[in-house]
Parts: C-alpha cells; sequence; structure tokens
C-alpha cells in the first residue's frame, strides 16, 4: 500500500469525523434526514433498524443523483463496482461479482427486479425511471437471497399502483444528439383495484468515433414498457401483476483498443509505434480515447421480458407470500474482433434464455421476542449460447470444413435449483436481539457443448450437482434510542458451472462452486434529532474455490481459484448541515489478495497469482456529495447537487499484469479517476413542474470502466488477446423537462 494512498485514506475518514463533529455543534433548527423503509430482510423495516450491511435510496434521492442504470450506483456506495462489455455487465460487491461471461455460469452479484432473481447479466437491460427504491446488500446472502449471492445483492423496487390518479411525465434532450420520452399513468380500477403503466423510448448517438465506417460505438436506442395491476382479492389477500419489457438496439457498448497492434503472429509489440504488419496486412490502430478504426458494422440487440405474480396473505400475525416469476433473456452482438480496418475477424454473440422462478414464504409477526421467516426456492433456466467467427482466415476455414464459422463455440445448459431456507429474530431483551438464518441448496447443471473448432463438428455432454448448507448468526444490541452496534457470521454459496468451449481436450468441462465464509461488525446511528446518520461496517471474506476466467485459445475458460481473503471498511455519512444543505459521503477500503496457487493458463503452463489483488477491486473508493436547496418565493425552489468520488485503480484480471518490457503479457490495469456531476432542478410553487439542467463528468476525465481481454491470436502468457477497454461517458450536458399531475 502506497504512502499516498494511506493519507488519501486517513484524510477521507478525518473529514468524516469532522463533519460529524461540526455538526454536533451547529444543527439546531435544522430539517431532519430522509428514513427508508426496506426489504432486505423479506419484511418491512426502517434501513437503520437492519442489523446488516445496506445501502438504500429512495425514488427522490434517486432523482436527485440523475440515477437511471446500474452503473450509475458506484458513485453512490461504497465497495460496489460495475462495467459492461457487449452485452454483458459485470456487477461487483467487495471484489466478487461475476467472472463467467457465458450461459454456462452465474454472476455472484444477484440481481433482483421486483423480487425475482435476473439469473443473465444483462446490464442494459435495466431502466430506473419511475423508482421506489434501491438496495444494495452487500456480503454474502446465504439465508434469504441465497441464489448465488456470495458478493451481495442489488434489491431494484419500482413504483406500484395506489388508488390515487395521476401521472408524470419527463422530457430530456442534451449532447450526442440525445433525446429520451418517458411517461408513467397511474389508474384506479375501482374500490379494489389500480393499475400502473410506463412507457420509455431513448436515442443517443455514439461518444465513440469510428472513422472507417462512422459506426459510432456507445449509442442507445431502447424502448421500454413495464406495466402493474393489482387487486384486493379479498379483505387478507391482494394480487400483484407486474410486466417488464425492455429492447436494446443500436451500436452499443463496445470496447476499443488500448495498446499498438503486434507485428506479424506472436511478434513482440515495438513501444511508440501505431503502425504493424497483421499477417501481411497493414494495421493502423488509433489509441486515443474514443477513437478506433474498425471495418465490421457492429450491433446489438439485447431484450428482456419479466412477467412476475406476487399473491400475499395476511392473517395479521402470520404472512403468507408467493412470488412466481418468467424471464427471457437475449442478445445478438456483432464485434469486431481484431479492431482493425481489415477484415480478419468478426465475432457474432447470440444467447437466449428462459428462466422459471418459485418462491415461497410463510412469516410470523406476532407479539413477543419471536419473529420467523421460511421458504421454499425453485429456480430452472435453459440457455443456449453461440460465439462464432467470421471473416479472413476463418471463411477459408469455414469453406474447407463446409461448416458456417470456421470457429464455433457453444452449447446448450440446463441449470435447476431448489432450495428450503429460514430465519429467526429473537430478543434476549428490549436492547439485545439475535439472528440466526440457514439455507439448504441443490443444484444440477447440465450442458451439451456443440460446435466446429478448426476441427470437425464436435458435441459433448457434460452434468454435474451440488449440495450446500449455508447459515448465518447475528446480534446486535440498541446502544440507544437511534442506533445499534452488530456482529454477523455468514456463509455464502455459488454454484459451479460448464464451461461452454467445444474442444473435447478442455480438462475441466466441469468447474466447482465457490463458497464465503464472512464476519462484519458496523455501527448504525441516527443522532441530533435525525439530522446526522452514520453507518460504519468492517468486515472480512475467506473465499474458497473462487471462481474467475480466463480467455484461452479454445475460448472463456473458467477455473477455481484455491482461495482469496477480501476485507475492508465501509463508511456512509449523511448530515442536514443547516436548513437547506445536506451532506452525503462514503469512503470504502479494502484489501484483497489471494491464496498462493499456480493457476491454469493452457497446457501444461501455470502462472503464481497469489498476493495478487482479487479482480476489479479497487483499493479506495469515496464520495462526496452537496445538496443546497433555495426558496423562490412565489417563483418556486432551486435544488442543486455537487457529486465528486473518486475510484483507484483497478485490476481487472486475477493475474494483476501491468504492461512494459517486464511484463510482456499486456496489462490489465486501469488507472484511478475522479467524477464530478452537477445537477440544478427547479421546481414550480405547485411541484407540478420541473425543469433540470446537469453536467456528468464535469471535468471531462478519461475514465477507463473496463479492461478486457479476449481470444488471443498471438501468445500471451496467463492468456488473452489484446488489451480491450470500455471508457466510462466523457462530458455530456443535458436538459430536463417534467410534468406531474
Amino acid at each position: 500500500m502506497s504512502g499516498g494512498v494511506m493519507v488519501q485514506r486517513a484524510s477521507l475518514v478525518f473529514l468524516i469525523c469532522a463533519v460529524g463533529g461540526w455538526v454536533s455543534e451547529t444543527a439546531h433548527g435544522q430539517t431532519v434526514l430522509e428514513e427508508i423503509v426496506v426489504t432486505a430482510q423479506k419484511r418491512a423495516e426502517n434501513l437503520q433498524d437492519v442489523a446488516i450491511s445496506v445501502s438504500a435510496f429512495s425514488g427522490a434521492t434517486l432523482e436527485d443523483t440523475g440515477f437511471d442504470r446500474l452503473d450509475d450506483l458506484e458513485f453512490l456506495a461504497p465497495g460496489v463496482q460495475f462495467a459492461e462489455y457487449g452485452p454483458i455487465a459485470y456487477a461487483n460487491m467487495r471484489g466478487i461479482g461475476n467472472e463467467n461471461t457465458t450461459a454456462g455460469g452465474d454472476p455472484g452479484v444477484a440481481l433482483y427486479i421486483d423480487g425475482v432473481y435476473i439469473g443473465r447479466p444483462l446490464g442494459t437491460l435495466f431502466s430506473a425511471f419511475d423508482s421506489e427504491r434501491v438496495e444494495l446488500l452487500r456480503g454474502p446472502q446465504g439465508t434469504l437471497y441465497g441464489r448465488n449471492a456470495t458478493g451481495g445483492s442489488i434489491n431494484y423496487v419500482s413504483r406500484k399502483p395506489d388508488r390515487e390518479p395521476g401521472g408524470d411525465l419527463d422530457l430530456t434532450g442534451g449532447g450526442y444528439n440525445w433525446s429520451r420520452a418517458r411517461g408513467a399513468l397511474n389508474v384506479p380500477l375501482g374500490d379494489s383495484g389500480a393499475a400502473r403503466f410506463v412507457i420509455l423510448a431513448e436515442e443517443r448517438d455514439g461518444y465513440t468515433d469510428n472513422f472507417v465506417n462512422g459506426n459510432d460505438a456507445n449509442d442507445v436506442d431502447s424502448l421500454g414498457l413495464r406495466g402493474h395491476l393489482s387487486f384486493d382479492l379479498t379483505a387478507s389477500a391482494d394480487l400483484l401483476v407486474s410486466v417488464h419489457h425492455i429492447r436494446n438496439k443500436g451500436v452499443g457498448s463496445q470496447a476499443e483498443l488500448r495498446e499498438p497492434f503486434p507485428q506479424p503472429l506472436g511478434g513482440p509489440p515495438i513501444p511508440g509505434e501505431t503502425d504493424y504488419i497483421l499477417n501481411g496486412t497493414q494495421l493502423v490502430n488509433d489509441l486515443r480515447p474514443f477513437h478506433e478504426a474498425k471495418d465490421a458494422v457492429e450491433s446489438q440487440d439485447n431484450e428482456l421480458t419479466l412477467v412476475s405474480a406476487q399473491l400475499t396473505w395476511d392473517f395479521g400475525q402470520y404472512t403468507i407470500k408467493s412470488i412466481t416469476g418468467f424471464a427471457e433473456t437475449s442478445f445478438r452482438s456483432v464485434l469486431d474482433l481484431d479492431s482493425s480496418e481489415k477484415p480478419l475477424a468478426e465475432l457474432n454473440l447470440m444467447e437466449d434464455a428462459d428462466q422459471f422462478t418459485q418462491e415461497l414464504q410463510v412469516s410470523w409477526d406476532g407479539q413477543g421476542p419471536t419473529r420467523w421467516i421460511a421458504g421454499l426456492y425453485y429456480f430452472d433456466e435453459e440457455a443456449e449460447r453461440r460465439s462464432m467467427f467470421f471473416e479472413g482466415r476463418f471463411d477459408v476455414l469455414a469453406a474447407a470444413l463446409r461448416v458456417p464459422s470456421g470457429f464455433d463455440v457453444g452449447g446448450e445448459v440446463e441449470a435447476r435449483s431448489l432450495a428450503v431456507f429460514g430465519e429467526l429474530n429473537y430478543d434476549l431483551s428490549d436492547r439485545l436481539h439475535t439472528t440466526l438464518g440457514a439455507r439448504y441448496t441443490m443444484d444440477e447443471k447440465e450442458g451439451v457443448n456443440r460446435g466446429s473448432q478448426f476441427s470437425p463438428i464436435y458435441n459433448g455432454a457434460v452434468d454435474a450437482d451440488w449440495n450446500e448448507s449455508t447459515w448465518k448468526a447475528n446480534a446486535s444490541y440498541d446502544t440507544g434510542e437511534s442506533s445499534l452496534i452488530y456482529a454477523t457470521i455468514s456463509t455464502g454459496y455459488k454454484s459451479g458451472g460448464v464451461n461452454q468451449v467445444t474442444n473435447p481436450l478442455v480438462a475441466n468441462p466441469i468447474y466447482d462452486p465457490e463458497t464465503v465464509t464472512a464476519y462484519e461488525v458496523g455501527f448504525k446511528s441516527r443522532l441530533l434529532d435525525d439530522r446526522l446518520q452514520l453507518n460504519v461496517a468492517a468486515y472480512r471474506n475467506d473465499y474458497e474455490d473462487l471462481q474467475f476466467q480466463v480467455f484461452l485459445f479454445a475460448g472463456p475458460e473458467s477455473y477455481n481459484a484455491s482461495g482469496a481473503t477480501v476485507q475492508g471498511l465501509e463508511v456512509e455519512l449523511q448530515a442536514a448541515l443547516t436548513e437547506s444543505l445536506r451532506l452525503d459521503a462514503t469512503l470504502g477500503v479494502t484489501d484483497s489478495e489471494f491464496d498462493d496457487q499456480l493457476i491454469p493458463v493452457g497446457g501444461p503452463n501455470t502462472v503464481q497469482i497469489g498476493g495478487n489483488n482479487v479482480q476489479r477491486t479497487p483499493d479506495l473508493t469515496y464520495s462526496v456529495a452537496l445538496t443546497n436547496d433555495w426558496s423562490l418565493g412565489g417563483a418556486g425552489s432551486l435544488r442543486a447537487r455537487l457529486d465528486y468520488s473518486y475510484t483507484d485503480q483497478i485490476f481487472y484480471n486475477a493475474f494483476n499484469r501491468s504492461g512494459g518490457f517486464a511484463d510482456p503479457g499486456g496489462s490489465d490495469l486501469a488507472d484511478d479517476y475522479n467524477n464530478l456531476n452537477l445537477r440544478v432542478i427547479w421546481n414550480s410553487p405547485s411541484l407540478n413542474w420541473t425543469v433540470e439542467g446537469a453536467v456528468t463528468n464535469l471535468t471531462d476525465e478519461e475514465q477507463e470502466g473496463n479492461v478486457f481481454r479476449d481470444i488471443g491470436f498471438h501468445d500471451i502468457p496467463g492468456g488473452g488477446g489484446l488489451e480491450r477497454v470500455t471508457y466510462n461517458p466523457p462530458r455530456q450536458w443535458s436538459v430536463r423537462v417534467g410534468y406531474s399531475f
């Protein structure tokens, strides 16, 4: 750990503590902070009464911050990282997330949309318009949210119908020809029902210039629909039926190169040069961010449809809840894999997945010291994934072998999971509370790998099943009327997977589950008559059989590392500094390290990763936001919010390659960066009209949001091809006009 980073950490901790002390002397006569009710433990509770590490944001807060996509959350909460590459989303909490990018694996951070787990990590298929709240549960969720949640869970809750007619209209325009229209309509249906409908459409030009064919990447072309119907079936039973549908087209999120092209196959690059010869063809690589030279017409077509039904029987002390969900996800993506102006390698990715989930909960919240919840969970998914290469030598091989593509990787996977779970809460006294939880999970996966790989057609079937018990023990003590301390020991589990490669020589067609034992202590407080909120959590996660992915010549292959340790400190602070001025601050300090172990990188070759940072885990993140309100009398009110955040450098691969002559494998390292957003919002006196002006990434800083190494065309120790990077958006401006009725 460098001295500079230590100084940064110490300075920020001092700043947060100093602000807390300053507020204690100046808080008289100020407004109170908002209270948020969450369902992190599958019952409605005040956020500050939940003795686990949860970050929650109400719909109003999300509007103030401009939150609309999952990756916006990394600027709002500690220990959270999001990234995209093509149609795949990478969500990480406390160092753990999605490592297997094929249909044969599962994400380590679980995404729930209105209570339904989504098995495929399609990050672009999400819009936060008309939100009720978002909850981030950090650390393994081995009992109530146990589906593969070794890193944490994201619970997105949309607004539901109510019995008052009304709605919202929202129009936005901005840089890169950005246009967006959104609307929500709430309709009462007699005395016993209501409906809410949402529609959104958005277009924006790409901010990454392609000077070869003008097919600019990182654009937006999406259309979404959402509908809810709620009914009171009886005095004690109600039904909610929901439909979510969103489709994204256009070029989409595409990576660009950040290193010179290599010389002829297998040759080392020459520093400072950008012109190379590959297979006799002269290639030119533009290394400037947001510039690329690709001949292939890259595109995406991603789609999500989610239909769910939630039936609740409330018998007073007992509650029975059934959540049924059916989801279809698909993506089609075309990528220029050689990233040059010559037709050498085009990758077509296709995936289709259908899933069915059923959860049944029974809870008791009667009088006395005991509360409990128990349930059953079932998950069934069928997914098909295919990766096909075209252009250049691949077309020659395809013609010679009489197959559609000279390189074809993929197959089908069926996954089934059944779990029984429960948690018991018992109050030992008015102040001392305990929780014991357990979950037993049975997983099964079957896969068929098929295709051609510079060889005749290959077919191979694999299957495996796993059983695992996970548990949780928690104790909390109310140190005051609005503060508590807690300690938790818990375990988490993520199912094993299928390597979707068509190489019969692959030694690990099946890889094992990963498990974690987590230790956490925390402090939650609401002080100074609800004008100061300070939450602190310290944790240590010990992982075994940690899953990770390497891109080798046969395609992406997943393995199990023997182990890793991730530990850290997280701080969240909110303060009403004056009647009009509010402060929000977060801090995440993380120390992650792999155990000593040799990792296979193809054939007999191995690489030692002991002591390396766990991928996608910055040592330090922090954020500070100031929000101020002004009354304009008869002209309404004005609100301004300034958000600043810092993200430390990140290794995006377990091999921790940093580039240069000393590391011929290139670099998996992304530089640290700062982000600054500014929003100014005017509200009319009646609160019906809203006008917002915003600038994101105000300083126009280059932010490397993801580093990716795919199938290699030249030999790289540790596997992987050219260094591809996706950048967070450059500076953008927008104006939004909203009307509520």
